[in-house]
């Protein structure tokens, strides 16, 4: 089909910058102009009272509903994908954390086989996002120890894919960094987490800062030292409240550049078994372990505290420029058509397009 779509009546938001009044006009998966005219011969979708964005990008994301990337098969992940759209959510890095080299291997291969046959009005799979097993069992987390292993290329290689993009490792394991050095030859993003370490070896990546590391301290400050003060270095941050005091999200906002700021979910899947605070989920022990939101309402969260423009800084383009996405982040021309209309009064998502297919 050769139809144009021409979302009008909006704002259109861009991450960063101020709201303006135009037209997205929408051809196949593209945006082929961003226009104040009106062309004719064209589908309208009319977003009065909406703001036009970019979709939001979680590259830390476990599951949610019934799906747990750890666990799920085929059809549950691709269903998954399906209702993530409507969170606003257009991309994601499927998250799998520490377990047996046979349980990744399986559920590397779900995932990639789960990506091949997505609806077209799905969130798309970037890549996947490896949490473990190469961490320190010191700072486990809600991981299991026993399945913890040193980083190793030997024992990479068992687990070994082109679709892992993100891995999260304690580089203070890493015997002269052969892995790290590894990876980067492969072009993997290497992200520090559940790690003891005192220093971030040279990486410009951290997991989920404060959570799952030593606590920053005046006289021996550590990783999160570095990562606060290091302009190079991007960090995650589960903004739902519970990981972090919302003045600790502030300290880190004032203390980053605004692009050195990614906004994960952490989300986890629901199931009998979960324990449930709020919307935060913890273990028997009474830790946290996880979130129970996506980044739509991470977003809601946080408004009053921050600009809505900003959160879609850390929600949609450096999530997007992190991961080499050169053409998401922004509503411009030449750009996917992965755009969300929000309600401008309510902050809630009202629509979504993923490669220009709408989920109205």
């Amino acid at each position: 089909m050769n139809t144009f779509i021409l979302i009008t009546n909006g704002y259109i938001q861009n991450p960063g910058q101020k709201k303006v009044r135009g037209n997205v006009l929408i051809h196949k998966n593209k945006i082929v102009d961003v226009t104040e005219n009106v062309p004719s011969d064209v589908e309208c979708i009319d977003a009065q009272g909406c703001l036009i964005t970019p979709g939001l990008i979680d590259q830390h994301i476990h599951g949610g509903y019934d799906c747990d990337f750890n666990t799920a098969n085929v059809d549950t992940i691709v269903k998954f994908l399906t209702q993530l759209p409507k969170h606003g959510i257009t991309a994601i890095c499927p998250t799998i954390m520490t377990d047996t080299l046979d349980k990744i291997r399986t559920q590397t291969e779900n995932i990639i086989q789960a990506k091949a046959e997505l609806p077209k009005n799905s969130a798309k799979i970037i890549g996947i996002n490896l949490e473990g097993p190469f961490i320190n069992a010191e700072y486990k987390g809600a991981h299991s120890k026993e399945l913890v292993l040193i980083p190793t290329v030997q024992n990479y290689h068992h687990i070994e894919s082109d679709e892992i993009k993100i891995i999260i490792i304690a580089p203070e394991l890493d015997k002269n960094l052969e892995l790290v050095n590894y990876l980067k030859n492969k072009g993997v993003i290497i992200s520090v987490g559940h790690s003891a370490a005192e220093n971030l070896h040279g990486l410009k990546h951290v997991t989920h800062i404060f959570n799952a590391m030593a606590p920053l301290h005046h006289r021996n400050p550590g990783i999160i030292r570095e990562a606060l003060i290091n302009d190079d270095v991007y960090v995650e941050v589960i903004a739902d409240h519970n990981h972090l005091h919302p003045d600790i999200i502030k300290l880190i906002l004032r203390t980053k550049p605004d692009s050195k700021v990614i906004f994960i979910s952490d989300c986890l899947a629901k199931t009998p078994k979960t324990i449930t605070k709020g919307d935060a989920a913890i273990n028997e022990q009474g830790n946290l372990i996880g979130s129970l939101i996506f980044l739509d309402s991470v977003i809601k969260k946080n408004l009053g505290m921050v600009e809505f423009k900003d959160l879609l800084l850390y929600c949609s383009l450096n999530p997007a420029q992190n991961l080499g996405l050169k053409h998401a982040g922004r509503v411009e021309k030449g750009m996917n058509a992965d755009i969300v209309l929000w309600d401008e009064a309510t902050y809630t998502v009202k629509s979504a397009f993923v490669n220009g297919n709408c989920m109205c």
